[in-house]
């Protein structure tokens, strides 16, 4: 009875919507009510159109407010200004829109100071440096500046420790990861280099890829640095596996419009794309259904976008996938939250504070349990299917 109600207490504090009747697009269909505001579709509708008139940049203006909406999607139509020179904007508007270009640009010199100083110093030791995320998108599209907190490079795993004696002779403070290395200014957390000997996925499986990214990858010279520029590809695989972890964990939600831009730009200037090598990477990695999900959720956003066959090639994984991402993201997650402040020792001197123990925890330890097994999450999910009285489609 417990959980029960803790169930339906969750589910109105997060508003979810079960009108579908498939789990995935339910998921999908919570995160674009989430994530996408009306001015974001009102944007994205005007950068995707296939044919846009000055009526419509006229019309688009007067609903979009530059000064309502940020920098980080603000700098997204000025990326569309500076792409369509014909097309006037008003007095009001483009000198804002290129002071945020300007902005941009000159951010983005900071951070590349930064990578040139320590890609040169990988370049003498002999250590490869391949350029991924913005980084590569920032190099392949050098006419744009990007919203870039530091640059991200991949590193053989050979030569990952090499690279942290190299950073601090080089004067950089030093916070390591398992599978990164970030490098800050001597006492500050400004972003300079992230430097990974594998990107993380969150499986377990990520550098069965990396040999394979490295063959792939192409030679050049990218802000002062020789290095190795992923294929496009590879880039793309990298943005949708990164798309569908900053859902699943609710970070990083300005980039995701960044996503649809860069995957349009890369899979379209690219004649003889090969999905083939995007699918392989996600077999390999274990990330089949993270890849189904970031493309449905793009496709929700701009349909067509990317094709709709990646969609029903794990449709079993897709749906165990959905469960689990809905239990953790929806469920686990809040309370957490809720429960992590909350100590024993503190509740213990007071009765009011024990309540809210007792009121809150035994529900976190009980999800906690069950997130482990994927059994017990499909049970907790056939709960909600109970509750609310519908049936999901199975593979």
């Amino acid at each position: 009875m417990f959980v029960t109600e803790k169930l339906v207490e969750s589910v109105k504090a997060n508003k979810l919507k079960l009108a579908s009747n498939n789990l995935e697009d339910k998921l999908i269909d919570n995160f674009f009510k989430e994530f996408m505001y009306d001015k974001d579709k009102l944007l994205l509708e005007l950068a995707f159109s296939k044919e846009t008139t000055q009526e419509d940049i006229d019309k688009f203006l007067e609903k979009w407010d530059i000064e309502a909406v940020g920098g980080h999607k603000a700098l997204m139509l000025a990326y569309f200004m500076k792409l369509h020179p014909d097309l006037k904007f008003s007095d009001y508007v483009k000198p804002r829109l290129e002071g945020l270009l300007k902005y941009y640009r000159f951010h983005n010199l900071k951070v590349i100071a930064h990578f040139t100083k320590i890609g040169r110093a990988f370049n003498e030791a002999g250590i490869p440096v391949m350029i991924i995320k913005g980084g590569a998108i920032k190099y392949i599209r050098q006419e744009l500046p990007r919203v870039m907190g530091d640059i991200d490079i991949l590193v053989p795993w050979n030569d990952f420790k090499r690279t942290i004696q190299i950073a601090k002779d080089l004067g950089y403070d030093v916070n390591i990861a398992n599978h990164s290395i970030d490098l800050h200014p001597p006492g500050t957390e400004t972003g300079t280099v992230d430097i990974h000997r594998y990107v993380d996925m969150s499986t377990g499986y990520e550098s069965q890829i990396n040999a394979d990214i490295f063959n792939r990858a192409l030679k050049a010279k990218a802000f002062g640095v020789d290095v190795l520029v992923p294929s496009y590809e590879d880039i793309v695989f990298l943005a949708l596996i990164n798309l569908a972890k900053n859902l699943r964990y609710n970070t990083s939600t300005p980039g995701l419009l960044y996503n649809l831009f860069d995957c349009d730009y890369l899979v379209s200037h690219k004649k003889d794309f090969d999905w083939n090598i995007v699918i392989n990477n996600a077999k390999k990695t274990k990330t089949q259904v993270q890849l189904s999900f970031a493309v449905t959720f793009i496709n929700k956003i701009v349909p067509g976008l990317l094709p709709e066959f990646l969609k029903s090639i794990f449709a079993k994984e897709v749906l165990e996938y959905s469960r689990f991402i809905m239990f953790e993201r929806f469920f686990f997650l809040d309370m957490q939250t809720k429960c992590r402040p909350i100590k024993l020792k503190e509740s213990i001197k007071s009765l009011e504070k024990m309540k809210e123990y007792m009121r809150l925890k035994p529900g976190y330890f009980i999800l906690k349990q069950l997130k482990k097994h994927p059994f017990f999450v499909k049970k907790f999910y056939d709960i909600i299917i109970k509750i609310y009285g519908f049936k999901e489609e199975r593979a």
